[in-house]
């Protein structure tokens, strides 16, 4: 991220392609980082080059990558059935994948199964900040209708407010971090980034 710099008039990165999304992740994991000490179990749902490249080089990550199905991961889930122990993970990075499951509430109970209690998981999710409710509809199949509503055409929601509520019911508190509220003004200018938001979040405390 410190090496990257504006050359063309789009958000992405004139390197690896990263957009806003991306590069919010890997200011937010340098912040993180300065924090813990390693090494931190780590897992990538739905690796990226960008990502998973600037992972791979730090010392305080020991990652595994996962998809559903893309090739090169180190192994293929369903992210509602995880075959992965309790607890085995400090870190998970989840970056816009819940749109797309149908069962978000099974995958966010399977995340928070798989988190350590001191663990800390990023959601990023196309998100309605404005709005309550989140905007989605189990009998809404049509490709083409789902990209007029949610922005594409294998998305089956758009989250609002109400995903903290979700991931409540799933045993996790979750922090919600417009970009503008942690990245400093000269540096949302510098990368490109519009006011994306981040959602940080831990298991609860049981005690």
């Amino acid at each position: 991220m410190r090496s990257w710099s504006k050359s063309k008039p789009s958000e992405a990165c004139p390197f690896c392609g990263s957009s806003t999304r991306q590069k919010a992740l890997v200011i937010w994991l340098e912040k993180f980082l300065e924090t813990r000490s390693g090494p931190l179990k780590t897992l990538l749902f739905a690796p990226d080059f960008g990502i998973e490249r600037w992972l791979r080089k730090q010392e305080q990550i020991d990652l595994k990558t996962t998809d559903y199905s893309a090739p090169n991961v180190d192994f293929h889930c369903d992210i509602t059935d995880i075959p992965e122990a309790d607890e085995s993970y400090d870190l998970i990075l989840c970056s816009h994948v819940m749109e797309h499951i149908v069962d978000d509430q099974a995958a966010y109970q399977e995340l928070c199964r798989i988190l350590r209690p001191d663990g800390c998981m990023v959601i990023q999710v196309p998100y309605a900040r404005d709005e309550a409710v989140t905007d989605e509809d189990a009998s809404v199949t049509d490709p083409a209708e789902r990209e007029r509503r949610w922005g594409q055409f294998d998305h089956v929601r758009r989250y609002g407010k109400d995903i903290v509520d979700r991931m409540a019911r799933a045993g996790l508190t979750c922090e919600v971090l417009p970009l503008s509220t942690w990245i400093h003004p000269a540096d949302m200018e510098r990368f490109e980034l519009w006011d994306d938001v981040v959602f940080e979040c831990q298991k609860k405390d049981k005690t």
